[in-house]
């Protein structure tokens, strides 16, 4: 089954329901919420922790002693997955959030792979970034010996199973759950919990397109908040905020900032050219001071044909750059092109980044002022780098017919002037959206115990959570505990 990004989006949102922080994290108890992994029956591993060496999404080697005097908080995943893994995924980006300050100073995040052989680096670089998720997602690569990764989840007490039968190829076996956890379309036969059998209230549209299309994802969250909306999971409000990020990273959204001089600057008046390319940087980022000097060369002889934008004042892991800090920056490096003050993030957020110096490029319409995304890139760029990132970039969306009425009721949405119900409606209308059953969702494959685990400073592992039974609220707590 194919990851679709706005079906994880209907998933999570179960989630969100499941009770305020503020009343959890008041509680006194000094006890951890999951299972204390001194108890020798909790089923952890024996400590310390079983040491791994793993290849993250950016092909980079991830060593469990690397994170040695930090709170590791460690699960496991598989990007097929179309409901628990995504729920899962958003509830550490939510914790992420709430520890602030001490998130990547005192607490790492690692997601591992039960599905090395279809969870490439390539595709989890994809997966991470359709979920906003900034940590390591781990995997192996052909380097590995073949058993390396049943080796590792042997260690952390995870059992695997790639079962292509199993649950009638509907569903898969989950730690947490009695019988089959079943697909999207498909519940528990009463009689036998083994069996996956068709829904008969589960609708979705029957309108078609290319699978991997901006239509095709739409119709996806169209069906995902149909549902979510039937069951009072998710009102209009959010399910157009998540139709309008979907759309937004795919192109480039309307908006107005100001550069480091205050002056306003619309991205129109960018986006009426055929070309835009946006660096985002941070002062304190060395690779971005060190990329200068490429860029000023770069800018030399490309600006009558690219412009070149550089975003920064919104900070990652809470090291937030000021007004001040990055007009001394330019100053400093003696820099000719625009410098965009995003203090809100609007830029970064709309386009899904989470590192420095990252890169999007933009064919615009130079008729409209409308962009669609060519190119998104990140890490270091040398002069021969972004010369070849513009002149062979990739081909842009075919805007169909339908996608461009809905990208031109968008704008007024997002001036007010339409409401979150009509946008509802324009898009279903534009794409001719209607309900019909289904009885193909697609087979699953992977079984597995989804474990959570938290490792302490010294390296030892000190709690265990099973299942989907957590949220972030209750690791959070869990994790003051061992802060």
């Amino acid at each position: 089954m194919k990851y679709q990004i706005p079906l994880t989006t209907l998933i999570i949102t179960l989630f969100l329901m499941s009770g305020c922080l503020d009343s959890l994290t008041n509680s006194n108890s000094d006890d951890f919420w999951g299972e204390n992994c001194a108890d020798d029956e909790s089923g952890c591993p024996e400590n310390p922790a079983p040491a791994f060496v793993l290849i993250n999404q950016n092909n980079e080697v991830v060593n469990l002693s690397q994170f040695e005097g930090k709170v590791v908080v460690m699960t496991f995943l598989f990007t097929h997955c179309p409901d628990v893994c995504p729920a899962l995924t958003y509830q550490m980006k939510r914790l992420a959030e709430e520890l602030g300050d001490d998130y990547e100073e005192s607490v790492v995040f690692l997601s591992v792979t039960v599905d090395p052989e279809r969870d490439t680096p390539e595709r989890l670089a994809s997966f991470s970034s359709g979920s906003n998720a900034s940590w390591d997602f781990l995997t192996v690569n052909s380097s590995f010996p073949e058993n390396h990764m049943q080796a590792m989840w042997t260690n952390y007490n995870m059992v695997v199973l790639v079962e292509e039968d199993a649950c009638g190829g509907q569903g898969h076996y989950m730690e947490g759950y009695e019988g089959c956890h079943c697909n999207p379309g498909y519940i528990q036969d009463p009689w036998n919990v083994d069996t996956c059998i068709a829904d008969p209230d589960y609708e979705v549209s029957n309108v078609t397109f290319a699978e991997g299309s901006i239509e095709n994802d739409i119709i996806q969250a169209l069906d995902a908040w149909s549902v979510a909306n039937a069951n009072d999971l998710m009102d209009e409000e959010d399910a157009m905020a998540l139709l309008d990020s979907q759309i937004s990273q795919m192109f480039g959204s309307n908006w107005i900032i100001n550069d480091i001089n205050g002056t306003s600057h619309k991205s129109s008046d960018y986006y009426k050219q055929n070309l835009t390319l946006i660096e985002f940087f941070h002062t304190d980022c060395g690779h971005c001071g060190a990329q200068i000097p490429a860029l000023k060369e770069f800018h030399s002889n490309y600006s009558s044909d690219v412009n070149v934008i550089s975003v920064g004042g919104y900070g990652l892991g809470g090291n937030i750059d000021n007004l001040s800090t990055i007009q001394d920056f330019t100053t400093e490096h003696n820099v000719s092109w625009t410098y965009l003050y995003d203090e809100e993030g609007i830029l970064m957020n709309t386009f899904g980044l989470n590192s420095y110096p990252s890169w999007v490029l933009l064919e615009g319409n130079m008729t409209t002022g409308e962009a669609q995304i060519v190119g998104t890139s990140s890490g270091t760029k040398s002069y021969d780098s972004l010369v070849e990132m513009v002149t062979n970039h990739t081909v842009s969306v075919n805007v169909t017919e339908q996608m461009d009425a809905i990208l031109e009721s968008l704008d007024h949405w997002r001036l007010g002037h339409i409401s979150d119900g009509d946008m509802l409606g324009i898009i279903a209308s534009a794409l001719n959206y209607e309900y019909t059953p289904t009885e193909d969702v697609g087979d699953y494959g992977v079984s597995h115990s989804s474990r959570l685990y938290l490792i302490d400073q010294s390296g030892d592992i000190r709690v265990l959570w099973r299942g989907a039974d957590w949220t972030y609220a209750s690791i959070y707590h869990d994790i003051q505990i061992l802060l």
